[in-house]
Formats: C-alpha cells, structure tokens, sequence
C-alpha cells in the first residue's frame, strides 16, 4: 500500500505570522514527529501563495491580512517542518503552491500518484476549518478509492472550536481521524 502524507500549509505566516495563534505554533513539534516517523512513500507540502496584489483578490478583501507573498519568509514552510523532511529523498518530497484553500493541483497529483494502487493519504497542518478540509475534500474526490486520514493532534485552526467543527465535518465525509 502507498503512504502519502499531505502537509497543509506548514508556513511561518500561520504559525509565527501575522495569521499564527498559539494553537497553530503548538502543533510545529507535531507535524515534525508526523513526517519523522518515516512511513511515507512521498510526502508532499503545500503552501499558500499570494502576490503583492493580495488585497485586491476576493480572499484579501474578505481576509484584509496581507500573508504568504510568494518569496518572502512568511510564505516559507516552518524551518522544525522542512528539517524534519530532511532524511526523505528529494524523489519523494513535493511541494504545490496553492493561490486558493484547496489546490486542484493537489488532487491531480494524488490521482497520478496513486493511481489504482491501495493507497492511504494522511493529512496535516493548519487551517483544519479553511485549507486542510478543502484539500482533504479535493483528495476524496480525486481519489475516492483512497483511504483519506486527518492526523488531528498534527492540525490546528483560528480556534480550538473550528478545529473541532471541521474535523466533525470530515468524519461525516467518511475521512478517519486519527
């Protein structure tokens, strides 16, 4: 069976940034024992990604905190994240920039990757309620035959109450949470 781990959004702007809460900085140490275990045939990041016209985008209007500009240290994966990857080969490492919640480019990936091999997607990161869930529900359609897993000790939200909606909502879309 083939491992893929999904790292959502493992950035410096939502954890230590100007969209960072404790919640989201408290599960660093997490992801990090996640992907360390090394049970992964491939693991694959995401980052959110915005240009310097942020502001003016239906995102920016609606979420007026300019954040992940591409190239800036904000938009870089969390340095205890990126190490902790560090042992996978550059084969098996991936990372998709993502302009918007979900990435349809996620799940093209996931397809090719998994194709009609027995396949497991575990999922981690931050936001549980906004990026994680959008990208989970963008697995399950790309990969129905997959067995889709949210890691919820390794995921976090604005709130520890969207933390908990989203992962309710999940579960009735037949995700497991572990």
């Amino acid at each position: 069976m083939k491992r893929i781990l999904v790292v959502v959004d493992m950035q410096n702007d939502f954890t230590t940034g100007p969209l960072g809460n404790a919640e989201c900085a408290a599960v660093i140490p997490k992801v990090a024992e996640v992907i360390k275990t090394g049970v992964y045939d491939r693991i694959i990041f995401t980052q959110d990604t915005h240009q310097s016209n942020y502001l003016d985008t239906q995102e920016g209007k609606r979420l007026p905190v300019v954040h992940c500009i591409e190239g800036t240290e904000g938009w870089e994966i969390a340095p205890v994240i990126r190490k902790a990857a560090s042992f996978y080969s550059k084969e098996q490492i991936e990372t998709i920039c993502k302009p918007a919640f979900g990435s349809v480019q996620l799940g093209e990936c996931l397809k090719q990757y998994c194709g009609d091999a027995e396949a497991q997607i575990d999922f981690c990161g931050v936001c549980t309620g906004i990026c994680v869930i959008s990208n989970v529900m963008i697995a399950k359609a790309f990969v129905p035959e997959a067995r889709v897993c949210v890691i919820e000790k390794a995921c976090a939200c604005v709130t520890p109450e969207s933390h908990r909606t989203a992962i309710e909502a999940m579960k009735t879309c037949q995700v497991d949470i572990q």
